[in-house]
Protein backbone atom coordinates (compact mmCIF):
# COMPACT_ATOMS: atom_id res chain seq x y z
CA UNK A 1 0.00 0.00 0.00
CA UNK A 2 1.62 3.61 -0.85
CA UNK A 3 1.46 5.54 1.98
CA UNK A 4 -0.47 8.80 1.10
CA UNK A 5 -0.65 10.18 3.97
CA UNK A 6 2.59 12.96 3.78
CA UNK A 7 1.63 14.88 1.27
CA UNK A 8 4.05 17.38 0.84
CA UNK A 9 6.72 14.07 0.91
CA UNK A 10 4.26 12.77 -2.10
CA UNK A 11 4.59 16.21 -4.06
CA UNK A 12 8.30 16.15 -3.24
CA UNK A 13 8.66 12.83 -5.41
CA UNK A 14 6.64 13.65 -7.64
CA UNK A 15 8.25 16.62 -8.90
CA UNK A 16 11.28 14.89 -8.50
CA UNK A 17 10.20 11.88 -10.62
CA UNK A 18 8.81 14.36 -13.66
CA UNK A 19 12.39 15.76 -13.83
CA UNK A 20 13.60 12.68 -13.89
CA UNK A 21 11.22 11.51 -16.48
CA UNK A 22 12.02 14.37 -18.73
CA UNK A 23 15.50 13.83 -18.79
CA UNK A 24 15.83 9.57 -18.80
CA UNK A 25 11.87 8.89 -20.75
CA UNK A 26 11.72 6.96 -17.67
CA UNK A 27 10.70 6.96 -14.04
CA UNK A 28 12.96 6.87 -11.35
CA UNK A 29 13.28 3.39 -10.07
CA UNK A 30 12.08 4.04 -6.56
CA UNK A 31 8.91 4.65 -8.30
CA UNK A 32 6.03 2.16 -7.36
CA UNK A 33 4.83 0.64 -10.32
CA UNK A 34 1.10 0.71 -8.44
CA UNK A 35 1.02 4.41 -7.67
CA UNK A 36 -1.57 5.45 -10.07
CA UNK A 37 -0.71 9.34 -10.15
CA UNK A 38 3.00 8.27 -11.22
CA UNK A 39 1.28 6.41 -13.95
CA UNK A 40 -1.21 8.89 -14.98
CA UNK A 41 2.15 11.80 -15.06
CA UNK A 42 3.70 9.58 -17.84
CA UNK A 43 0.79 9.19 -19.33
CA UNK A 44 0.25 12.92 -20.11
CA UNK A 45 3.59 13.51 -20.36
CA UNK A 46 3.77 11.33 -22.98
CA UNK A 47 0.63 12.76 -24.75
CA UNK A 48 1.76 16.04 -24.79
CA UNK A 49 4.67 16.33 -27.43
CA UNK A 50 5.00 20.19 -27.58
CA UNK A 51 7.03 19.50 -24.52
CA UNK A 52 9.84 17.63 -26.48
CA UNK A 53 10.73 21.07 -28.12
CA UNK A 54 13.50 23.22 -26.96
CA UNK A 55 10.89 25.78 -25.42
CA UNK A 56 11.16 24.92 -21.54
CA UNK A 57 8.25 26.72 -20.72
CA UNK A 58 5.95 24.67 -22.06
CA UNK A 59 7.47 21.65 -19.48
CA UNK A 60 7.28 24.10 -16.59
CA UNK A 61 3.41 24.78 -17.14
CA UNK A 62 2.62 21.15 -17.73
CA UNK A 63 4.88 20.64 -14.30
CA UNK A 64 2.83 23.32 -12.74
CA UNK A 65 -0.19 21.94 -13.53
CA UNK A 66 0.05 18.21 -12.73
CA UNK A 67 1.39 19.17 -9.25
CA UNK A 68 -1.68 21.68 -8.62
CA UNK A 69 -3.66 18.79 -9.73
CA UNK A 70 -2.08 16.45 -7.58
CA UNK A 71 -2.25 18.62 -4.61
CA UNK A 72 -5.90 18.23 -4.60
CA UNK A 73 -5.98 14.52 -5.33
CA UNK A 74 -3.81 13.60 -2.39
CA UNK A 75 -6.01 15.58 0.13
CA UNK A 76 -9.06 13.04 -0.97
CA UNK A 77 -6.55 9.88 -1.26
CA UNK A 78 -5.16 10.90 2.13
CA UNK A 79 -8.85 11.21 3.65
CA UNK A 80 -9.62 7.29 1.80
CA UNK A 81 -6.23 5.53 3.65
CA UNK A 82 -6.91 7.45 6.90
CA UNK A 83 -10.34 5.34 7.22
CA UNK A 84 -8.34 2.08 5.45
CA UNK A 85 -5.53 2.41 8.19
CA UNK A 86 -8.49 2.07 10.96
CA UNK A 87 -9.93 -1.04 9.27
CA UNK A 88 -6.54 -1.99 9.19
CA UNK A 89 -6.34 -1.60 12.80
CA UNK A 90 -9.10 -3.33 13.29
CA UNK A 91 -8.11 -6.74 11.46
CA UNK A 92 -4.51 -7.05 13.24
CA UNK A 93 -6.25 -6.50 16.11
CA UNK A 94 -8.95 -9.10 15.45
CA UNK A 95 -5.96 -11.51 14.51
CA UNK A 96 -3.92 -11.22 17.02
CA UNK A 97 -7.02 -11.46 19.35
CA UNK A 98 -7.37 -15.17 21.64
CA UNK A 99 -10.13 -17.05 20.42
CA UNK A 100 -12.45 -15.98 23.70
CA UNK A 101 -11.70 -12.36 22.16
CA UNK A 102 -12.29 -13.27 19.16
CA UNK A 103 -15.98 -14.33 20.27
CA UNK A 104 -16.59 -10.64 21.33
CA UNK A 105 -15.20 -9.12 18.47
CA UNK A 106 -17.27 -10.91 15.93
CA UNK A 107 -20.67 -8.93 15.15
CA UNK A 108 -18.37 -6.04 15.32
CA UNK A 109 -16.05 -7.83 12.47
CA UNK A 110 -19.21 -9.39 10.85
CA UNK A 111 -20.83 -6.13 10.71
CA UNK A 112 -17.66 -4.26 8.91
CA UNK A 113 -17.22 -7.19 6.74
CA UNK A 114 -21.08 -7.39 5.90
CA UNK A 115 -21.15 -3.47 5.14
CA UNK A 116 -18.21 -3.09 2.99
CA UNK A 117 -17.35 -6.31 0.93
CA UNK A 118 -19.23 -8.76 -1.54
CA UNK A 119 -18.99 -12.41 -0.99
CA UNK A 120 -16.42 -12.36 -3.80
CA UNK A 121 -14.15 -10.17 -1.95
CA UNK A 122 -14.51 -11.42 1.48
CA UNK A 123 -16.93 -15.21 1.30
CA UNK A 124 -18.31 -14.71 5.25
CA UNK A 125 -20.92 -17.18 4.55
CA UNK A 126 -18.12 -19.91 3.84
CA UNK A 127 -15.86 -18.80 6.73
CA UNK A 128 -18.56 -19.13 8.95
CA UNK A 129 -19.80 -22.41 7.85
CA UNK A 130 -16.51 -23.23 8.86
CA UNK A 131 -16.52 -22.29 12.11
CA UNK A 132 -18.20 -25.82 13.44
CA UNK A 133 -14.76 -27.79 12.45
CA UNK A 134 -11.78 -28.14 14.28
CA UNK A 135 -9.70 -25.85 13.12
CA UNK A 136 -10.81 -22.69 13.83
CA UNK A 137 -7.44 -21.17 14.12
CA UNK A 138 -6.77 -21.42 10.44
CA UNK A 139 -10.45 -21.12 9.54
CA UNK A 140 -9.66 -17.19 11.32
CA UNK A 141 -6.37 -17.01 9.60
CA UNK A 142 -7.53 -17.32 6.60
CA UNK A 143 -10.64 -14.83 7.03
CA UNK A 144 -8.37 -11.88 8.15
CA UNK A 145 -5.64 -12.27 5.22
CA UNK A 146 -8.77 -12.40 2.52
CA UNK A 147 -10.11 -9.51 4.76
CA UNK A 148 -6.73 -7.62 4.73
CA UNK A 149 -6.45 -7.76 0.97
CA UNK A 150 -9.64 -6.80 0.07
CA UNK A 151 -9.54 -3.52 2.71
CA UNK A 152 -6.17 -2.58 0.39
CA UNK A 153 -7.62 -3.41 -2.58
CA UNK A 154 -10.92 -1.13 -1.90
CA UNK A 155 -8.57 1.52 -1.54
CA UNK A 156 -6.49 1.32 -4.23
CA UNK A 157 -10.06 1.10 -6.52
CA UNK A 158 -11.48 4.15 -4.74
CA UNK A 159 -8.26 5.90 -5.74
CA UNK A 160 -8.05 4.78 -8.94
CA UNK A 161 -11.81 5.52 -9.35
CA UNK A 162 -11.15 9.23 -8.51
CA UNK A 163 -8.50 9.81 -11.17
CA UNK A 164 -10.35 8.64 -13.42
CA UNK A 165 -13.43 11.05 -12.67
CA UNK A 166 -11.16 14.12 -11.76
CA UNK A 167 -9.01 13.74 -15.11
CA UNK A 168 -11.04 14.42 -17.86
CA UNK A 169 -11.98 17.94 -15.78
CA UNK A 170 -7.81 18.43 -15.14
CA UNK A 171 -7.52 17.79 -18.70
CA UNK A 172 -10.43 20.56 -20.20
CA UNK A 173 -8.77 22.94 -17.73
CA UNK A 174 -5.15 22.27 -19.56
CA UNK A 175 -6.81 22.58 -22.43
CA UNK A 176 -8.34 26.32 -22.08
CA UNK A 177 -5.79 27.82 -19.72
CA UNK A 178 -2.87 26.29 -20.35
CA UNK A 179 -1.60 28.42 -23.64
CA UNK A 180 -2.79 31.33 -21.41
CA UNK A 181 -0.28 30.02 -18.83
CA UNK A 182 2.47 30.03 -21.70
CA UNK A 183 1.52 33.34 -22.97
CA UNK A 184 1.97 34.39 -19.79
CA UNK A 185 5.15 32.59 -18.51
CA UNK A 186 6.20 34.49 -21.87
CA UNK A 187 5.12 38.07 -20.82
CA UNK A 188 7.76 37.49 -17.75
CA UNK A 189 10.48 36.30 -19.84
CA UNK A 190 10.31 39.52 -21.95
CA UNK A 191 10.68 41.64 -18.71
CA UNK A 192 13.92 39.86 -18.16
CA UNK A 193 14.88 40.70 -21.34
CA UNK A 194 13.93 44.86 -20.88
CA UNK A 195 15.83 45.04 -17.83
CA UNK A 196 19.01 43.41 -18.25
CA UNK A 197 19.17 44.12 -14.36
CA UNK A 198 16.76 41.43 -13.59
CA UNK A 199 19.05 38.88 -15.64
CA UNK A 200 21.92 40.23 -13.32
CA UNK A 201 20.21 39.29 -9.96
CA UNK A 202 18.95 36.24 -10.90
CA UNK A 203 22.70 35.19 -12.29
CA UNK A 204 23.99 36.38 -9.01
CA UNK A 205 21.59 34.80 -6.82
CA UNK A 206 21.30 31.59 -8.76
CA UNK A 207 25.43 31.97 -8.86
CA UNK A 208 25.80 30.04 -12.32
CA UNK A 209 28.73 32.51 -12.90
CA UNK A 210 32.09 31.39 -12.84
CA UNK A 211 32.97 30.93 -9.30
CA UNK A 212 36.69 32.33 -9.56
CA UNK A 213 34.55 35.98 -10.59
CA UNK A 214 32.18 36.55 -8.09
CA UNK A 215 34.34 35.46 -5.45
CA UNK A 216 35.27 38.27 -2.92
CA UNK A 217 39.09 38.83 -2.11
CA UNK A 218 38.97 39.12 1.04
CA UNK A 219 42.49 41.18 2.89
CA UNK A 220 43.01 39.60 6.17
CA UNK A 221 45.76 40.60 8.87
CA UNK A 222 47.55 38.62 10.44
CA UNK A 223 50.54 39.35 13.32
CA UNK A 224 52.99 36.92 13.87
CA UNK A 225 55.57 36.59 16.92
CA UNK A 226 59.14 36.82 16.13
CA UNK A 227 60.95 34.64 18.48
CA UNK A 228 64.57 34.17 19.52
CA UNK A 229 66.58 32.24 17.10
CA UNK A 230 68.42 29.33 18.89
CA UNK A 231 71.95 31.02 17.39
CA UNK A 232 70.54 34.51 19.31
CA UNK A 233 73.49 35.68 21.19
CA UNK A 234 73.90 37.29 24.66
CA UNK A 235 74.14 40.79 23.40
CA UNK A 236 70.87 40.13 21.34
CA UNK A 237 68.82 39.44 24.63
CA UNK A 238 67.77 43.11 26.04
CA UNK A 239 66.35 42.06 29.57
CA UNK A 240 63.92 39.43 31.28
CA UNK A 241 60.70 40.34 32.05
CA UNK A 242 57.09 38.43 32.78
CA UNK A 243 55.06 37.54 30.01
CA UNK A 244 53.44 34.62 28.37
CA UNK A 245 55.51 33.75 25.26
CA UNK A 246 55.95 30.07 25.70
CA UNK A 247 58.85 30.22 23.14
CA UNK A 248 60.81 32.48 25.11
CA UNK A 249 60.08 31.68 28.80
CA UNK A 250 63.64 31.10 30.72
CA UNK A 251 64.42 27.11 31.44
CA UNK A 252 64.20 27.60 35.12
CA UNK A 253 60.03 28.06 34.48
CA UNK A 254 59.82 24.54 32.36
CA UNK A 255 60.92 22.93 35.48
CA UNK A 256 58.57 24.16 38.07
CA UNK A 257 55.09 21.92 39.16
CA UNK A 258 52.75 21.88 36.36
CA UNK A 259 50.16 23.31 38.23
CA UNK A 260 52.40 26.84 39.42
CA UNK A 261 53.32 26.83 35.81
CA UNK A 262 49.48 27.02 34.58
CA UNK A 263 49.06 29.63 37.22
CA UNK A 264 51.68 32.11 36.31
CA UNK A 265 50.95 31.54 32.32
CA UNK A 266 47.50 32.52 33.36
CA UNK A 267 48.17 35.38 34.66
CA UNK A 268 51.50 36.57 32.49
CA UNK A 269 54.09 35.87 35.05
CA UNK A 270 56.00 33.68 33.28
CA UNK A 271 59.94 35.11 33.00
CA UNK A 272 61.04 35.31 29.68
CA UNK A 273 63.58 36.60 27.25
CA UNK A 274 63.39 40.32 25.62
CA UNK A 275 65.31 41.18 22.83
CA UNK A 276 65.81 44.72 20.91
CA UNK A 277 63.79 44.28 17.91
CA UNK A 278 62.04 41.13 18.71
CA UNK A 279 59.01 42.38 20.49
CA UNK A 280 56.91 43.56 17.91
CA UNK A 281 54.77 41.28 16.03
CA UNK A 282 55.18 41.10 12.53
CA UNK A 283 52.19 42.22 10.23
CA UNK A 284 51.49 40.36 7.35
CA UNK A 285 48.62 40.31 4.61
CA UNK A 286 46.86 36.98 4.21
CA UNK A 287 44.38 37.33 0.94
CA UNK A 288 41.46 35.22 1.05
CA UNK A 289 39.05 34.24 -1.28
CA UNK A 290 35.59 34.63 -0.01
CA UNK A 291 33.45 32.10 -1.85
CA UNK A 292 29.95 30.95 -1.47
CA UNK A 293 29.47 27.89 -3.64
CA UNK A 294 27.05 26.42 -1.34
CA UNK A 295 23.80 27.55 -2.34
CA UNK A 296 21.60 28.16 0.27
CA UNK A 297 17.71 29.24 0.57
CA UNK A 298 16.49 32.15 -1.20
CA UNK A 299 14.11 34.55 0.26
CA UNK A 300 12.01 37.07 -1.96
CA UNK A 301 10.61 40.11 0.17
CA UNK A 302 8.38 41.84 -2.20
CA UNK A 303 7.31 45.36 -0.84
CA UNK A 304 3.35 45.51 -1.56
CA UNK A 305 2.50 48.98 -0.95
CA UNK A 306 0.69 51.49 -3.00
CA UNK A 307 3.57 53.39 -4.24
CA UNK A 308 4.62 49.44 -6.25
CA UNK A 309 1.12 49.36 -8.08
CA UNK A 310 1.28 49.35 -11.94
CA UNK A 311 5.23 48.50 -13.13
CA UNK A 312 7.02 47.90 -10.37
CA UNK A 313 4.34 45.66 -9.31
CA UNK A 314 4.84 43.72 -13.26
CA UNK A 315 8.77 44.19 -12.98
CA UNK A 316 8.28 42.72 -8.99
CA UNK A 317 6.34 39.74 -10.08
CA UNK A 318 8.18 39.03 -13.04
CA UNK A 319 11.81 38.45 -10.77
CA UNK A 320 9.91 36.37 -8.68
CA UNK A 321 8.35 34.48 -10.88
CA UNK A 322 12.03 33.73 -12.91
CA UNK A 323 13.92 33.22 -9.11
CA UNK A 324 11.04 30.41 -8.78
CA UNK A 325 12.08 28.55 -11.48
CA UNK A 326 15.67 28.86 -10.72
CA UNK A 327 14.94 27.33 -6.92
CA UNK A 328 13.09 24.84 -8.64
CA UNK A 329 15.80 23.52 -10.64
CA UNK A 330 18.69 24.14 -8.28
CA UNK A 331 16.30 22.54 -5.60
CA UNK A 332 16.58 25.12 -3.14
CA UNK A 333 14.40 26.62 -0.54
CA UNK A 334 12.66 29.28 -1.34
CA UNK A 335 10.56 31.69 0.97
CA UNK A 336 8.15 34.76 -0.51
CA UNK A 337 7.52 37.79 1.74
CA UNK A 338 4.95 40.13 1.46
CA UNK A 339 4.60 43.58 3.20
CA UNK A 340 3.04 46.62 3.52
CA UNK A 341 1.41 47.58 6.49
CA UNK A 342 2.23 43.78 8.10
CA UNK A 343 4.19 41.18 6.40
CA UNK A 344 3.52 37.59 5.54
CA UNK A 345 4.98 34.70 4.26
CA UNK A 346 4.94 31.36 2.49
CA UNK A 347 7.41 28.49 1.60
CA UNK A 348 7.86 27.72 -1.95
CA UNK A 349 10.09 25.13 -1.58
CA UNK A 350 6.69 22.83 -0.82
CA UNK A 351 5.33 22.55 -4.23
CA UNK A 352 1.49 22.76 -3.13
CA UNK A 353 2.58 26.26 -2.81
CA UNK A 354 3.58 26.87 -6.08
CA UNK A 355 0.07 27.53 -7.37
CA UNK A 356 -0.82 29.77 -4.18
CA UNK A 357 1.69 32.50 -5.50
CA UNK A 358 -0.64 34.71 -7.87
CA UNK A 359 -3.30 34.06 -4.56
CA UNK A 360 -0.55 35.34 -2.32
CA UNK A 361 -0.48 38.51 -3.63
CA UNK A 362 -3.39 39.25 -5.03
CA UNK A 363 -5.62 42.43 -3.58
CA UNK A 364 -1.85 43.84 -2.33
CA UNK A 365 0.06 46.34 -3.48
CA UNK A 366 -2.00 48.94 -1.35
CA UNK A 367 -1.22 50.68 1.97
CA UNK A 368 2.01 52.03 3.41
CA UNK A 369 5.39 50.87 4.12
CA UNK A 370 6.14 48.91 7.29
CA UNK A 371 9.94 47.97 6.18
CA UNK A 372 10.94 47.13 9.99
CA UNK A 373 8.66 44.21 10.24
CA UNK A 374 9.60 42.98 6.55
CA UNK A 375 13.08 43.18 7.92
CA UNK A 376 12.12 41.11 11.14
CA UNK A 377 10.42 38.82 9.13
CA UNK A 378 13.18 37.92 7.23
CA UNK A 379 15.30 37.37 9.97
CA UNK A 380 12.54 34.87 11.68
CA UNK A 381 12.51 32.90 8.08
CA UNK A 382 16.25 32.82 8.33
CA UNK A 383 16.30 31.71 11.67
CA UNK A 384 13.88 28.80 11.39
CA UNK A 385 17.14 26.60 10.62
CA UNK A 386 20.27 26.51 9.20
CA UNK A 387 20.42 28.58 6.46
CA UNK A 388 23.79 29.42 6.10
CA UNK A 389 25.00 30.99 2.38
CA UNK A 390 21.68 32.28 1.99
CA UNK A 391 20.32 34.64 -0.36
CA UNK A 392 18.01 37.56 0.27
CA UNK A 393 16.26 39.74 -2.39
CA UNK A 394 14.02 42.70 -0.80
CA UNK A 395 12.04 44.11 -4.04
CA UNK A 396 11.01 47.83 -3.14
CA UNK A 397 11.07 51.44 -3.66
CA UNK A 398 13.48 51.26 -0.54
CA UNK A 399 10.99 54.60 0.77
CA UNK A 400 11.33 53.53 4.93
CA UNK A 401 13.91 54.11 7.30
CA UNK A 402 16.95 52.47 8.15
CA UNK A 403 16.34 49.18 10.26
CA UNK A 404 16.58 49.74 14.07
CA UNK A 405 20.18 49.11 16.05
CA UNK A 406 18.97 45.39 17.18
CA UNK A 407 17.42 45.05 13.64
CA UNK A 408 20.71 45.69 12.09
CA UNK A 409 22.45 43.89 14.71
CA UNK A 410 20.45 40.84 13.47
CA UNK A 411 21.65 41.50 9.85
CA UNK A 412 25.17 41.93 10.59
CA UNK A 413 25.20 38.34 12.58
CA UNK A 414 23.53 36.41 9.74
CA UNK A 415 25.96 38.00 7.02
CA UNK A 416 28.92 36.35 9.04
CA UNK A 417 27.16 32.64 8.38
CA UNK A 418 27.42 33.81 4.58
CA UNK A 419 23.75 35.28 4.27
CA UNK A 420 23.73 38.17 1.47
CA UNK A 421 21.17 41.09 1.71
CA UNK A 422 20.57 41.96 -1.78
CA UNK A 423 18.10 45.11 -3.20
CA UNK A 424 16.10 46.00 -6.70
CA UNK A 425 15.19 49.77 -5.98
CA UNK A 426 12.35 50.22 -8.52
CA UNK A 427 12.88 54.15 -8.93
CA UNK A 428 15.68 56.68 -8.52
CA UNK A 429 14.52 58.15 -4.56
CA UNK A 430 17.16 58.88 -2.70
CA UNK A 431 17.71 55.72 0.27
CA UNK A 432 19.15 55.18 3.13
CA UNK A 433 20.32 51.19 2.89
CA UNK A 434 22.83 51.80 0.51
CA UNK A 435 25.59 50.33 3.93
CA UNK A 436 22.48 47.78 4.59
CA UNK A 437 22.46 46.36 1.27
CA UNK A 438 25.44 44.09 -0.01
CA UNK A 439 24.36 45.29 -3.60
CA UNK A 440 21.65 47.38 -4.66
CA UNK A 441 20.30 47.40 -8.52
CA UNK A 442 18.24 49.89 -9.43
CA UNK A 443 15.62 50.14 -12.26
Amino acid sequence: MIDYTDIDARLDEYSEAFDFYMEHGEMPPTMSRDDCLAGYMQEVIDNNPQIDGADSIWVEVLKEDLIYFFTALLEQFRAMQLETMKELALIAKFSDAPIEQKRLMWQQVKDVIELGYSKYDVNLPGFTAQFKSDYKNAVFSALTSDWENACKEKLNRKQRQMLERSKQQFEQICSDAGTADYEDKKKIDNYIHRYPQLQEIVDMIGRDKNPSKEEKDTVIYKFIPTAISKSSSVEEIDRVENGDNLERILPVEIAMPEDMFFKRYATKELQQFSSPGKDSPKKVEEHRKDSRLTKGPIIVSIDTSGSMSGRPEKIAFSLLKQLLRMAKKQKRPCFLISFSVRSKSIDLSKPRNWGQVDNFLKNSFSGGTDGEQMLTEAIRVLQKGTFEMADVLIISDLQFPKPLPKTMENIDKEKTLGTRFYALQIGHWSHEYKNVMDRIWVV
